[in-house]
Order: structure tokens, then C-alpha cells, then sequence
């Protein structure tokens, strides 16, 4: 039906709702707004929604509970024409559930697949397994003139892992796939492979063990840009019991740092300067066993090894320096580098690529745990698509972050630093904010409570769960301070950090004033609208499922490249190019 709503004429759709055994769903839509739903038939402890928007990126978000329609919702932006895949993994009672996957086209309805015939991994035509299908057990070296370049979408059998080539006999670039896929798009493999081959879940990855919690491999994919000779990392990072800094040797032992390591005999030299070497060479070693390590760096670079420096704090530890992208006198300003973050505790493995300082060049982690989790983030295309990708799609203040031939970096360290062309960039976008919630509340809820704030004077003041107000942002932030989530976005109290984390993430992603919180958690609402960081915004749709650290507080609202298992049986990572 229509009905007039703030004198727009709004179109109403519902569709019925397909009946499971133990819930009802469907799709509501009021104009430009579409509404996932879920009612479970008995009380469910939580319900989280996957969804894709015309073959995106998948989503993967909580539902709220929505008491006065005692059903849990997902809203998002569509048009007519918009096709929406999804499913649902539910709690009703003490297991987890995940349902059939379901598509729905608005001004369309709703579908389910058609089966798939058996095989060890089944290949459709277009996203989420729709169109002309096959299955095979084996590889094949050439999918056939009327398969090539077609595939969309791909079921893996548990327990299997398929890993697609962009040409026929295994050539051009590779995608692992070891679960259920029902886009490439995002993977940037859509319409684009002409061979696979299908193996156990490892993907034929030869995976050692040790003496440590966790093998952590390295994998040469720069398809001979680089030898095993020319591809470095070294492991750095705290003793967890006695809190000093310590690398990695060759064999897994964690070995503490010393100030001569500077000067030792295998030490390296640049612009007349001593460094450390730490690094190993890929062909030499491309495995460790890795035991427990704090505050772990995984340096990982092409054509050099990189250089750093053990010095001494004013309290007597011992610490590293790093790269610094910010000194143009830095060793590894001409260095092709990148770094994996992590640590290894009695909680088991967290760890996570990132994009908050620069791009070297394309790396996926894949995880693997002993239950059989296995898990892949980071880039597939090629280091010179997503330059000219970074070029063609950022809006033009963004561009000149790119600086051939070595990275792309971060806008607090080009032309958005202070002084630089860009450095007021988020400068008005700040003052609306201030000005809008001086008169307005902002009510949010996050995973450690529910927050009211207003603009009392110059400072943002926060409650939290209807407590006192005295949670603070204290003075209007900088350029700098949103980018890289530094000055007064993150000062005070620990819960006035949690508070400057969520509102750090809402500036980087332009939600303040323009989206309501209860969508804050929702992908298809972030980097709508300028002032936006749309250096993040970027990687999240150049990276596997989405998922990104393009800013310092990337993690909130769980849309980073973090990697977490309790029980990790190894780490593989795939050095691109």
C-alpha cells in the first residue's frame, strides 16, 4: 500500500515470510529502507544476520530486538532493483544454528537456492548460488570454454578447500576458498577464473609443527616479481613473563634484545648507520614455531630487509624504532614493507593486518585452528590494480597519498597532517557536530553500555547507562586526532576511551548528525557523505569479506582484519605484489 509520510510518497512492501521449523523471516521495505527480520518461535539468546547488497561485500552484523514487533531487524539502504542475499546464525537454547541462505529483490520477493548437486566443491554462474551450476572432486587444469571466466559464487564441502586461478594450468593470480563463498566480488575474482584445484582444508599448504603454541609460514605469491632470496621478516615483540623486548630466531626461540645487537657481527648497515638484523630470509627458512609473544610484530619486506634500531627508554627497558613515515630521513622510507600485529596469550591468537600508517604491498593471513576453523583476510588483486584502483576511486584530496613507487600512505601522514593542503579537512564537519549536539542528545549503545552526551560548553559529556555525567571528550578534535585517534579522542579514564573510540570511528565514517546510531553498525551507512575518510573506506572494498584496519579504531563496531582463535594450530600469511 502507499501511505504519506513528511509529504513523501512512500512505497510499502512485504513480503510473506518463509516458514522454518523453529522461525519466520523476511524483508520489509518503506522507501529507500529495507528491513531483515527474524522471529523466532521461542526465545532466542541473540540472532546475527550475513547479508550482501547485489553481490558485495557480505555483512556481518547483530540484530536488535525489536520488542514492539517481538522480532529482531537489520536495516538497509536499497533501491528498486536492489538483490539482497542472506541468512541467519541463531541461538534457541544452547546451540548455534546457522539457516538457508535466502535472496530478495526489491519490487521482487524472496527465493531460496535450488540444491546444488553433490561434489567436493559446486560452481554457479552468478552470486549467491544462483544460475547454471557444476560440481566436481577433482581440479582441473581448464574449466571449459563455456565455464571460463563465468564463475560467481562457490560451495566448498567441509573439510575441502578449493583454490581458484585466474588462468588455465594453475597461471595468474590464486583465491583460496576453504568455506561457502557466495560472492567474488569482493574478493575481486568475480567472472575471473579458468582453472582450481580442490585439496584437504590445509589447500596443500605444507604446514610444520614445533615446539611452540602456533606455526606461522610465509608464502611467496609476488608470481616472480621476487625470489625466496629477496623476501625478509623477523618477529618481534614482549617476554610474556618478563615483560622484555625479544625477537624470534630461526628455530621458534624467543631470544631477549640487547643494545649490541646494533653493532653485531651480522649487523646491518645503511647511510653509515648500524642496525639490528632480526630478519630471515625466505629461503632460508619460511617457517617458525611461535610461542607466547606480546605486543608481536610480524616484518615482513621485498628486495631488502628492513631496518631497526634497539634503543633505550628513559626508565630503563628497552625498545625498537620502527619505520617512521613521517622522518623523510627514516632507513626504510625506500623499503617495501608491511607488518602483521598479534599476540599470543593463554587466550590463544589475535592478530590483524593493517592499513593505519600505509599499503606496501598485498598480504592475506589465513588462520587456522585445531578444531578446524580456518579463516583467510586481506587483498587479492594485484599491487598495481590497487594502486590504479586507489587512484581512479578515492575523491581527489585523497590522491596524492599515493607515493610511487613504494606505498600508499595514511592521510595523517601526507597531505591531511597539520599544515599540510588537507590538514583542516574534518575542521567544518567538527564544528557542525558541536554545534547539532549542543541542542540534540546523542544516545548510543556499544558493547560496554548505553551512552547519552551533549555538548556543554566546548566539551562533549557523556552518561553511561543513565549514570552521572562525567565522561568526556574534552575540546573539539582535530584533523589529526579523528585520523589517527590521537590528543583528545584518546585521554582520560578507560571508559571515556571507549567512548572516544566509538565516536572516533562515527567522524572517520560521517555518521555524527547524519546517521542514527542504531545503524552505526551497519557497513551500508559508513562513508556515504563528506568529510569522510575515504582512505579506509577503500580497503574495506578492496579487502576480503569487507574487512579492514583503515583507521587506528577500524575495530569498532567489529568491521577489522582482525584474526582470533583460542586454540591456533598455525598462521599463514601470502605475501602479494
Amino acid at each position: 500500500m502507499r501511505t504519506w509520510a513528511a509529504g513523501l510518497l512512500v512505497m510499502w512492501c512485504s513480503m510473506v515470510s518463509a516458514l522454518a521449523a523453529d522461525f519466520t523471516h523476511g524483508v520489509d521495505v518503506s522507501g529507500s529502507l529495507a528491513t531483515i527480520w527474524f522471529k523466532p518461535a521461542a526465545s532466542a539468546a541473540w540472532v546475527d544476520a550475513h547479508y550482501d547488497v547485489d553481490g558485495g561485500a557480505m555483512q556481518n552484523v547483530r540484530m536488535v530486538y525489536q520488542a514492539s514487533a517481538a522480532r529482531y531487524e537489520q536495516k538497509v539502504p536499497v533501491a528498486t532493483g536492489t538483490r539482497l542475499g542472506y541468512w541467519f546464525t541463531y541461538a534457541i537454547g544452547t546451540a548455534a544454528t546457522d539457516s538457508a541462505r535466502f535472496t530478495f529483490t526489491v519490487g521482487g520477493g524472496t527465493t531460496t537456492p535450488p540444491p546444488a548437486t553433490t561434489g567436493a566443491a559446486c560452481f554457479y554462474e552468478h552470486v549467491n548460488y544462483q544460475g547454471a551450476s557444476f560440481c566436481a572432486d577433482s581440479s582441473q587444469a581448464f574449466v571449459g570454454a563455456a565455464w571460463n571466466d563465468r564463475i560467481s559464487s562457490v560451495k566448498v564441502q567441509a573439510g575441502r578447500q578449493v583454490r581458484l586461478f585466474e588462468h588455465a594450468n594453475e597461471g595468474g593470480r590464486v583465491l583460496d576458498l576453504t568455506a561457502d563463498t557466495p560472492s567474488l566480488v569482493a574478493a575481486n575474482f568475480n567472472d575471473t577464473a579458468s582453472s582450481f584445484r580442490i585439496g584437504a582444508a590445509t589447500g596443500g599448504v605444507d604446514l610444520p609443527t614445533g615446539s611452540g603454541v602456533m606455526t606461522f609460514k610465509l608464502v611467496n605469491g609476488t608470481s616472480g616479481a621476487y625470489r625466496n632470496d629477496q623476501v625478509y621478516f623477523a618477529v618481534i615483540g614482549y617476554n610474556p613473563d618478563t615483560r622484555a623486548l625479544s625477537y624470534v630466531d630461526r628455530t621458534g626461540r624467543l631470544l631477549p634484545a640487547a643494545l649490541g645487537d646494533n653493532d653485531a657481527a651480522n649487523r646491518l648497515v645503511k647511510n653509515g648507520q648500524n642496525y639490528t638484523n632480526y630478519f630471515h630470509k625466505l629461503s632460508d627458512v619460511d617457517w617458525v614455531s611461535l610461542p607466547r609473544i606480546d605486543s608481536g610484530r610480524m616484518f615482513i619486506s621485498v628486495g631488502s630487509p628492513m631496518y631497526i634500531k634497539v634503543n633505550r627508554a628513559g626508565d630503563g627497558s628497552l625498545g625498537f624504532a620502527g619505520p617512521d613515515l613521517g622522518n623523510p630521513t627514516d632507513p626504510n622510507q625506500d623499503v617495501n614493507f608491511e607488518w602483521v600485529e598479534f599476540t599470543i596469550d593463554r587466550y590463544g591468537y589475535h592478530g590483524n593486518t593493517t592499513r593505519v600508517d600505509q599499503f606496501g604491498f598485498p598480504l592475506r593471513t589465513r588462520l587456522l585452528g585445531r578444531d578446524g576453523y580456518d579463516r583467510t583476510l586481506g587483498e587479492t588483486a594485484t599491487r598495481a590494480q590497487i594502486f590504479a584502483d586507489f587512484e581512479a576511486q578515492v575523491p581527489a584530496e585523497f590522491r596524492p597519498l599515493v607515493q610511487r613507487p613504494y606505498r600508499i600512505v595514511a592521510p595523517a601522514k601526507g597531505n591531511f597532517n597539520h599544515g599540510r593542503p588537507q590538514g583542516s579537512y574534518f575542521d567544518a564537519y567538527v564544528d557542525q557536530v558541536w554545534r547539532h549536539y549542543a541542542a540534540n542528545d546523542l544516545v548510543f549503545t556499544a558493547e560496554a553500555g548505553t551512552f547519552r552526551g551533549r555538548v556543554v560548553g566546548n566539551d562533549f559529556v557523556f552518561s553511561k547507562d543513565g549514570g552521572p555525567a562525567d565522561i568526556y571528550i574534552r575540546g573539539k578534535p582535530t584533523t589529526q586526532a579523528i585520523l589517527e585517534g590521537s590528543g583528545n579522542l584518546a585521554a582520560g579514564s578507560a571508559v571515556e576511551k571507549v567512548v572516544q573510540a566509538q565516536i572516533t570511528a562515527a567522524f572517520n565514517r560521517h555518521l555524527l548528525v547524519t546517521v542514527d546510531p542504531s545503524r552505526w553498525s551497519d557497513s551500508a551507512s559508513y562513508y556515504l557523505t563528506s568529510p569522510a575518510n575515504h582512505f579506509a573506506a577503500f580497503w574495506h572494498t578492496h579487502s576480503i569479506d569487507g574487512l579492514a584496519y583503515g583507521f587506528c579504531y577500524d575495530d569498532v563496531r567489529s568491521k577489522s582484519s582482525l584474526l582470533e582463535h583460542p586454540d591456533p594450530k598455525g598462521l599463514i600469511i601470502t605475501v602479494g605484489w
